[in-house]
């Protein structure tokens, strides 16, 4: 087969004649004239040669490889060599660094003792290399012999050789030769098995060429080891559904196992669909239709009825109708990703929740009028009311490094509403955006996550794969979305993640959030409507696929009041440990209740001086298994269920029930900001920053929030879709109770500043952090150097330390130094040892 590869010459000094044929495309039968490669350099007169820079000496010489490359193995002394490609005997054609034509010496280095060297020319691309300056990294596939090659599966057959010829260390390979059909590919390394890279555990990566003469880029990143499979319009080519662009065709893609009548409408023509075999997948129909339709609308039909694409990028608003978008747009505006927050451990999370809206839709906020209450309002630097900071610069300032966002994706509802109602997985809200246009709104999304990239703080989507706003959503497809018996407790509609291809909708729909927009985890909504070991399959593709990301994952372990058979199939605490390969979490609500009482009534937990001391203390230690296993606990619902400390979310406040300020005040706690209210909130945020686990609180906790207008409670323990007059941040507060904003951000850089309070495994938990009980008072010693001291009552006790020096580093006022050992009343009171 014939191929074609473009020259990316570069303008770069040359040693000898240099020729002005930059961008020229060169096919092989541009090598026909080829008669000879010499490596000439300063190294000639060591391998063999009269003398050095000789385009004509034959102990230099490559020879043609049946592939249709050259090569030829030296052993080559140690030191540092320099050599150019001079072609048929003289300087008059020559090829340097990154393949340019008279370009500059390639520079060798080799090690101590010398070693034998392989260079390599291609003849079509005219890049000269070495194995020791660069990989010799091959595409090995089912591919091979339909381009040339002997056989398949061929590490050592260079015709589908990927080329690193910028030297950024990203190798590619990208040829129009390979043809319609499924294929797989694996990268392999210095034309051996010996090192290879697929996907997940090594596997083969599977690809679709939709049409013959389309164009397949095979990617291999040398330094994640990450490959990739793209066609010509930049979008993935593994074989996903929905609708996958590029500039000649655009691929329509659907899932239909229960009808065969299915069509795609575009631009007024209806295009038949038709069954196809796609690797991970069954029941697929596929129409290919030929042009740009960069920004058209596209409708599926199943037995004669519109249906919705449930993997669209993008649709056209209060329609089923998807938009065609071309991946390549979604990238930040500044051009380049910028990378991720690091994140060690999972344990160093300290996450605040927000929503879009309502975290800058109010005035007070000091977001511009355009973007209150869109995503790039989440991200407008240099904001503040009366002089204290507000939005992203407010986060800072607290010291979280990790944003939970309500849902952003499309859903049904009108804001202002939480949108816990989905209609489109894969679509950034419009509501949220200050753009119409497709390609501007995704990167608007982009935008956004980048900023809070460069801000130091990672971003958790909270996703409701749980359920869709309706069934009319995606049952006109088929009916085995969902679930016979409704597990939401509120819509009727729970999807079934059991069905093979809804749990792939779901892991496909998680992976182009982490892999086009560069999120960081996700927050799942009623997560115990799901089968714990489809959860944990997720996590453990995305964290094995993106093992560089530190993912997070974690959701709310319940339904919505329903029990089904066979419980202990889905995700439950006592099921918690079983997922820990994929490292998920689950939201601790048994030790939010035993610290602040029911989420909704008037009982006060070990916040108010009541409840259980010793559920606390499961919590404080990070409700760790009473033994280490990963089986699933016969009681489904026990408080000690963590494998892995990272598993338990601990929190007293959400975005949904009666938050934490409304939760104290509602339960007849008096005295306000500073008195015993105040008191109360301090105490009951200072134990979950202290315990082991990852601390989450939601907006506005940091100073008073509350969604209570004219003392209605009701509407502010489910304030889903109440106004702007309940639900929006009033930056106000922030100056009104500067006192418990100043607590809360020295209790978390206190916790960032102890390792003893984020310990990282069960064995950790257990042998170097211990817990003591007597009457009310709770003691937890905490890796030894540290000691905190939980006093619910209503006056201070005297703390009982370790032997040693002690200072007093936090207690109900916030950060303080001190020599007494004092624990305040209604207080958490830390210690660290001198």
């Amino acid at each position: 087969m014939r191929r074609q590869r473009t020259l990316r010459a570069a303008a770069t000094a040359a040693t000898a004649l240099t020729l002005g044929i930059a961008g020229i495309a060169y096919t092989e039968h541009a090598a026909a004239d080829t008669t000879s490669v010499t490596i000439a350099g300063d190294l000639q007169s060591e391998i063999g040669c009269a003398g050095d820079w000789a385009t004509d000496c034959s102990a230099s010489n490559l020879s043609r490889r049946t592939d249709g490359m050259w090569s030829r193995t030296v052993t080559v002394p140690a030191g540092t060599w320099a050599y150019k490609a001079a072609l048929n005997g003289s300087w008059t054609e020559n090829y340097g660094a990154h393949a340019a034509p008279g370009g500059g010496n390639i520079t060798l280095t080799v090690p101590a003792g010398g070693k034998a060297v392989t260079f390599l020319y291609d003849p079509v691309t005219h890049w000269i290399t070495d194995d020791v300056t660069s990989r010799i990294v091959t595409a090995a596939g089912d591919f091979q012999s339909e381009l040339g090659c002997t056989g398949d599966w061929a590490p050592d057959c260079l015709r589908t050789w990927l080329q690193d010829i910028d030297g950024d260390g990203v190798y590619t390979y990208t040829t129009t030769a390979i043809p319609a059909g499924t294929w797989a590919v694996k990268a392999t390394i210095g034309q051996s098995w010996a090192e290879s890279y697929g996907g997940p555990n090594g596997a083969n990566i599977p690809f679709t060429v939709t049409t013959a003469g389309s164009t397949t880029t095979i990617r291999y990143d040398s330094a994640s080891h990450q490959l990739t499979v793209t066609g010509s319009g930049g979008e993935a080519a593994t074989g996903t559904l929905g609708a996958t662009y590029t500039a000649a065709a655009t691929t329509f893609r659907l899932w239909s196992p229960d009808n065969t009548d299915v069509k795609v409408i575009v631009g007024g023509t209806t295009y038949p669909a038709t069954r196809v075999s796609l690797p991970g997948y069954t029941d697929v129909y596929q129409a290919s239709v030929t042009g740009n339709l960069k920004n058209q609308a596209y409708q599926f039909t199943v037995g004669g009825t519109a249906v919705r694409d449930p993997y669209a990028r993008m649709v056209n608003p209060g329609t089923s109708q998807g938009i065609v978008v071309d991946p390549a747009a979604i990238t930040p505006t500044s051009g380049t990703w910028r990378a991720a927050p690091p994140l060690a451990n999972r344990e160093d999370a300290v996450i605040y929740e927000l929503s879009v809206r309502d975290f800058t839709i109010d005035g007070t906020s000091g977001v511009s009028a355009d973007k209150r209450g869109k995503f790039l309002g989440l991200v407008q630097t240099g904001t503040a009311y009366n002089g204290a900071k507000t939005g992203i610069d407010h986060l800072k300032e607290l010291g979280v490094n990790t944003v939970q966002i309500m849902p952003a994706y499309d859903f049904a509802s009108t804001v202002p509403n939480w949108g816990y109602d989905p209609l489109n997985y894969n679509v950034p809200e419009e509501q949220f955006s200050q753009f119409t246009a497709p390609a501007e709104r995704m990167r608007e999304f982009a935008d956004m996550v980048d900023e809070f990239h460069r801000n130091g703080i990672r971003v958790i989507l909270d996703v409701v794969y749980n359920h869709t706003a309706t069934k009319d959503v995606l049952q006109g497809i088929t009916g085995k979305y969902y679930t016979a018996t409704d597990y939401s407790g509120c819509c009727g509609n729970s999807l079934d993640d059991s069905q093979p291809m809804v749990s792939r909708m779901i892991r496909d729909s998680l992976e182009m959030w982490v892999r086009d927009y560069h999120v960081d985890g996700f927050r799942f909504d009623l997560m115990g409507i799901f089968h714990h070991d489809q959860v944990a399959g997720w996590g453990t593709y995305l964290n094995t696929t993106y093992p560089d990301r530190n993912l997070q994952l974690y959701g709310e372990p319940w339904m919505g009041g329903v029990t089904p058979p066979a419980e202990a199939d889905f995700v439950r605490y006592g099921s918690t440990a079983s997922m820990t390969g994929g490292h998920i979490g689950v939201f601790n609500g048994a030790y939010r209740d035993a610290i602040k009482g029911g989420t909704r009534d008037q009982v006060l937990g070990y916040m108010g001086g009541a409840g259980n001391q010793n559920a606390v203390t499961t919590g404080l230690r990070g409700s760790p298994l009473a033994t280490k296993s990963t089986a699933v606990l016969s009681d489904l619902w026990n408080p000690a269920f963590a494998y892995d400390p990272e598993q338990t979310i601990n929190y007293v406040s959400a975005h949904d029930d009666l938050n934490l300020w409304d939760k104290i005040t509602y339960s007849g706690v008096t005295g306000g900001a500073d008195g015993r209210a105040g008191r109360m909130d301090r105490f009951a945020a200072g134990i979950v920053l202290t315990s082991q686990g990852i601390p989450l609180f939601t907006e506005g906790d940091e100073f008073l929030r509350s969604k209570v207008v004219g003392g209605d409670y009701e509407t502010a323990a489910n304030s889903y879709n109440a106004g702007d007059n309940v639900n929006a941040i009033r930056w106000n507060d922030k100056v009104t109770n500067a006192g418990t904003f100043a607590y809360y951000k020295a209790a978390i850089a206190l916790r960032k500043a102890t390792p003893g309070m984020r310990l990282t495994t069960w064995d950790a938990v257990n042998t170097r952090h211990s817990t003591q009980v007597s009457g009310q008072v709770i003691t937890s010693v905490l890796d030894s150097t540290t000691v905190a001291v939980y006093n619910p009552g209503a006056s201070s006790v005297n703390a009982t330390l370790p032997a040693g020096s002690w200072t007093k580093v936090l207690d109900a006022t916030g950060a303080v130094t001190k020599t007494d050992t004092t624990a305040d009343a209604l207080a958490t009171t830390v210690f660290r040892k001198n």
